[in-house]
C-alpha cells in the first residue's frame, strides 16, 4: 500500500514514552564460556534443525571410515594427505566466491587438513583401531564441535543483532514518514507550524502520540486543540477515531493524541472485586490506546453528566463498584428519584446473603437528605480538631484515611431533583471537606446551569460527560478552551474524562466498563466482609444534629428502609454500627421524618440546629419523658459529686466538649425560665472557683419540665 499525506498511518510500537529509546539486543546470562556452550548445544539440538556440530560428528565419522577402507585395502598413507589438501583446497575456492571471512577460511581449511592427517598417520601406522588413534579422534571430534557450537552461536547472534538493526531502521523510518506528514498536516489545517520530536505507537496498535515542540511567536496547544476535528478529516480517519491534543511536558510542547482504530464500540468488563484503597486511582472505563480510564477521589470531588440512555447510570454504578471495594471509603448516596440507585447495594444485606450493607448511608426523602449533608458538615468541622495527632504523627495538614477512619463519599444522583438549600450544604461539603476527607460525585442528566449548579462543577476537577444532546454542554461542563467532538464517542456507554485541573490536560473519549444488577449484586456481597465502619468520632458528630425521636446518624436505617424498601424486609446483622430495623411498606413517602426535621429555607446552620435542638428539647425523649435526658444525666452526675460541680468536670462525666455541654445546658434551662445560681454561673469546688452547676438548679428544671406538661395535659 502506497503511504499518502491524507492516509492515516501507524508507526511501528516503540518502548512506552514520548522519546523513543534505543533497543539492543538482549544479553546472555553471565556463564562460563565452555557451560554455555553445552547449554546451548543441548537447548538448540533437534533433528530436523541440524546443530552446528552435526558437521564435525559426520566428518569424524567420515574420516574413521575412510581409514579403515583404506587400510584394508592397503592404501599408501601419503594419499589421505593429498585427498585433504585437494579438499581443502575446494573449500577455500568456494569460501572465496562467497566472500566468508578469513577466519572462515582457514576454519574450511583445517576441518580438511586436521582429519587427513590424523588418517595419514593411522594408516601409516596400522592403528587405525586402536586405542591411541581412536582417542585422538574423538578428543579431535569433541574440540571441533565445541568450537563449532561456539562459532554458530556467535553467528546466530550477529544475526539477530543485524535483523534488530534493521527493523530499528526501518521503524525510524516509518515514524519519520508519520512525523513529515503530520507536521505538514497541522501547519495545513491549524497554521501553527510544529516540529514533531517523537512518535509513539500505543502498545494496542490502535493509534499513536505525537511529541511535538510549538514554534516561538505565542502558539499554544489550544490553537492545536481548536481544529482537532479538521486534523481527523484531513487525515481521513476512520468513523469514530479522533484527534485529541493536551499539553507536553513544557509550555512550548503539545501531545497529539490519534486514534487510527475504534475500539469504543466494544463493551469492557471489570470482574475483579477484590480490596481497593481511596488513596490510589479507581478505574471506571477503557480509553482508545487501551490504558485504563482513572479518576481519584481522594481529595477531588467529581461531577457525571449524561443525557437518558446515554449509559450514565451504568457509569455511576461502576464508579460505586470502585468505591464499595475501597477499605478507607464510605458511600452515602443522595437519590430522591426513589431510590434505584442505592436499592441495589443494599438489597443482599436486607435479605441476609451480606453481614453490612454496601452503602452505608442512603436518603431517598428530602429530609433525610437534609440530615444526611448537615451531619457532613459537623464531621468536617469537628473532624480536624479531633485528629490534630494524627495529622501531626503524618506530617500533613490533611487527615489520612484509613479503614479505622475511612473517608466519606456523597453521591448525589440527579442533583436538579435536590433542593437549593440542600446543594448549598453540598457546595459547602465541597469548598471545605478536603482536608475532613469528605468529598462529592454529583451526577446530572444534562450540563447546563439549571441541572448542574456552577458552584458544583467548578469545585470539580473530576469531570466525566457522556452522551449529550447539544455540544455546547461539553463546553459548559469542560470550559470552552476545548473543540470537543461527541462524534468521538458516538456509542452507548462512551463519554469524555477530564481527571486533573481544567488547563493541565484535555478530556479524553473513554468507553466505560460495563456494571450489570448481577455485577452490582456480587460487589455487594464480596466487599462486605471488609467495609470499614464510620469511626466513632465522625459518628458521634453526626448524631449532634437534631432529630426528633431518633439519633442522626445511629438510627438511619430506622428512618431510611421505609422508604427504600416497599417490602416487609427484616435485616439481620452483628455489626454495632448496622443496626438491625425492621422496615414496613408504611409512610413510605417520608412524611414522617419530614416532621421530625422541619428546616425553614434560608436559615443559617447554627439557627436551625439551635431551633432544632430546642424542639427536641421541648418534646423530650423517644419514650415520652418530657424531661430532657442530656438534663437528667447532669442531674445523676452532680448529685454523686456532692450537690456542686464544675463544667468542666460534668462534661468528663458525660463524654461531652465542655463548650458544646454549657450551650445545650444553657438552652434546655432557659426553656423553662431557670436561672443559674447567680450571674457569672461561677461556683467554688474545693479551692477553685469556676462556671458550674448546682443540683438544685438542675431539680428545679427538671420540676418545670414536668409541670409545663401537666398544664398542657
Amino acid at each position: 500500500m502506497t503511504n499518502t499525506p491524507n492516509a492515516p498511518q501507524t508507526p511501528p510500537a516503540n518502548q512506552p514514552g514520548a522519546t523513543p529509546t534505543t533497543n539492543t539486543a538482549p544479553k546472555p546470562a553471565t556463564r562460563s564460556k565452555p557451560a554455555g556452550w553445552v547449554t546451548y548445544a543441548l537447548s538448540t539440538w533437534h533433528w530436523r534443525h541440524p546443530h552446528p556440530a552435526w558437521g564435525t560428528i559426520n566428518a569424524a565419522g567420515a574420516t574413521l571410515g575412510t581409514a579403515g577402507i583404506a587400510a584394508a585395502a592397503g592404501v599408501p598413507a601419503p594419499f589421505a594427505l593429498i585427498g585433504g589438501a585437494l579438499g581443502a583446497a575446494g573449500a577455500v575456492a568456494g569460501g572465496m566466491a562467497d566472500d566468508l571471512s578469513g577466519r572462515r577460511l582457514l576454519w574450511r581449511a583445517g576441518s580438511w587438513m586436521l582429519p587427513a592427517t590424523w588418517m595419514a598417520g593411522a594408516v601409516g601406522l596400522d592403528a587405525v583401531w586402536s586405542g591411541p588413534a581412536l582417542g585422538t579422534l574423538a578428543a579431535g571430534t569433541a574440540a571441533a564441535a565445541t568450537i563449532a557450537t561456539a562459532a554458530g552461536r556467535a553467528r546466530r547472534r550477529r544475526t539477530v543483532t543485524r535483523h534488530q538493526q534493521a527493523a530499528r531502521a526501518d521503524a525510524a523510518t516509518a515514524r519519520e514518514r508519520v512525523a513529515v506528514a503530520w507536521e505538514a498536516r497541522i501547519a495545513r489545517v491549524t497554521d501553527v507550524k510544529v516540529r514533531i520530536r517523537a512518535v509513539q505507537a500505543w502498545p494496542t496498535r490502535s493509534g499513536f502520540t505525537l511529541d511535538a515542540d510549538l514554534p516561538t511567536g505565542g502558539a499554544t496547544w489550544r490553537d492545536i486543540a481548536r481544529r482537532t476535528e479538521g486534523l481527523a478529516t484531513d487525515a481521513r480517519l476512520p468513523n469514530g477515531c479522533e484527534v485529541t491534543v493536551e499539553p507536553g511536558d513544557s509550555r512550548g510542547a503539545v501531545l497529539l493524541h490519534v486514534s487510527t482504530v475504534n475500539r469504543l464500540g466494544e463493551d469492557h468488563y471489570l470482574d475483579d472485586y477484590s480490596p481497593l484503597s481511596i488513596n490510589n486511582p479507581l478505574a471506571i472505563g477503557v480509553h482508545r490506546n487501551g490504558e485504563q480510564a482513572l479518576i481519584n477521589l481522594r481529595y477531588a470531588c467529581g461531577v457525571l453528566v449524561g443525557q437518558t440512555d446515554s449509559g450514565k447510570t451504568n457509569q455511576l454504578q461502576t464508579i460505586n463498584t470502585q468505591l464499595i471495594r475501597a477499605v478507607d471509603a464510605i458511600v452515602w448516596h443522595i437519590d430522591l428519584a426513589g431510590g434505584g440507585l442505592a436499592r441495589p447495594w443494599v438489597t443482599p444485606w436486607a435479605e441476609g446473603r451480606a453481614p453490612a450493607p454496601a452503602v452505608d448511608w442512603v436518603a431517598t426523602t428530602t429530609a433525610e437528605a437534609e440530615i444526611m449533608t448537615r451531619a457532613a458538615i459537623e464531621i468536617i468541622n469537628g473532624r480536624k480538631p479531633a485528629y490534630q495527632q494524627r495529622m501531626r504523627d503524618a506530617n500533613d495538614d490533611k487527615i489520612p484515611v484509613g479503614p479505622d477512619l475511612p473517608e466519606i463519599v456523597i453521591v448525589v444522583d440527579e442533583i436538579k431533583t435536590v433542593p437549593a438549600h440542600i446543594v448549598a450544604m453540598l457546595t459547602e461539603i465541597s469548598d471545605t471537606g478536603r482536608a475532613a476527607g469528605v468529598r462529592t460525585l454529583s451526577c446530572a442528566l444534562r450540563a447546563t446551569d439549571d441541572y448542574l449548579p456552577v458552584a458544583i462543577k467548578e469545585q470539580a476537577r473530576i469531570r466525566i460527560g457522556m452522551r449529550v444532546s447539544d455540544e455546547k454542554e461539553l463546553s459548559y461542563l469542560y470550559g470552552w478552551k476545548y473543540n470537543i467532538d461527541s462524534e468521538a464517542a458516538p456509542y452507548q456507554g462512551c463519554g469524555f474524562l477530564l481527571a486533573g485541573e481544567p488547563g493541565e490536560a484535555a478530556p479524553m473519549p473513554f468507553k466505560g466498563y460495563r456494571t450489570d444488577p448481577g455485577r452490582i449484586d456480587a460487589a455487594a456481597i464480596a466487599a462486605a466482609g471488609w467495609r470499614p465502619h464510620l469511626d466513632p468520632t465522625s459518628a458521634h458528630l453526626a448524631d449532634q444534629v437534631a432529630v426528633r425521636g431518633t439519633r442522626a446518624y445511629t438510627d438511619r436505617w430506622t428512618r431510611v428502609m421505609p422508604t427504600l424498601f416497599t417490602e416487609p424486609t427484616t435485616i439481620t446483622t452483628t455489626s454495632p454500627n448496622q443496626p438491625a430495623p425492621t422496615a414496613t411498606p408504611n409512610n413510605t413517602d417520608g412524611s414522617n421524618i419530614a416532621r421530625m426535621f422541619d428546616p425553614i429555607p434560608g436559615d443559617t446552620l447554627d439557627a436551625a440546629l439551635h431551633r432544632l435542638t430546642t424542639i427536641t428539647n421541648r418534646t423530650g425523649t423517644p419514650d415520652g419523658n418530657p424531661v430532657p435526658e442530656l438534663l437528667t444525666r447532669a442531674l445523676d452526675a452532680t448529685e454523686a459529686a456532692g450537690g456542686r460541680i464544675h463544667t468542666s468536670d460534668l462534661a468528663t462525666q458525660l463524654d461531652m466538649d465542655p463548650g458544646d455541654l454549657g450551650t445545650e445546658l444553657g438552652r434546655i434551662l432557659r426553656d423553662v425560665n431557670i436561672e443559674r445560681h447567680n450571674n457569672t454561673g461561677r461556683l467554688r469546688v474545693g479551692d477553685t472557683s469556676k462556671p458550674g452547676y448546682l443540683a438544685d438548679t438542675l431539680r428545679k428544671a427538671i420540676d418545670a419540665y414536668r409541670a409545663s406538661t401537666q398544664k398542657a395535659a
